[in-house]
């Protein structure tokens, strides 16, 4: 994502990581809420925020997508949910996918019959 090399185990104030991503100090805390299952900055004894690398990576990545593809911030959220699930869940078994389609048929075929006795 980022262009800059940061060691992978140092802790970085919001100050610092508002430098290094550009992203605004209160952006940064307002998204620490709204992507509370993706964010996870530790705090010190002094209950400052310190961001991990992966921190910064979720913080560009999340830049991206608002500020450059132009989504909402539901709608990056749902993108990093995709992002993050296991390649099992985005592929359904055969059988969900049968209940799937049977329960589609059967709103189907009632909505075909209300048209005809309407």
């Amino acid at each position: 994502m980022s262009l800059t090399r940061l060691p992978g185990d140092a802790l970085y104030s919001i100050a610092q990581v508002n430098a290094i991503t550009g992203v605004a100090k209160p952006t940064i805390r307002f998204w620490e809420k709204e992507f509370a299952a993706f964010l996870h900055p530790r705090r010190t004894d002094g209950n400052q925020r310190r961001y991990a690398r992966s921190d910064i990576d979720v913080i560009e990545r999340i830049n991206n997508l608002v500020r450059s593809e132009g989504y909402t911030l539901e709608g990056a959220r749902r993108k990093l949910e995709m992002e993050t699930t296991p390649e099992t869940a985005a592929h359904p078994d055969e059988e969900s996918m049968v209940k799937l389609a049977d329960t589609m048929s059967d709103y189907l075929l009632k909505k075909l019959l209300a048209k005809t006795t309407a």
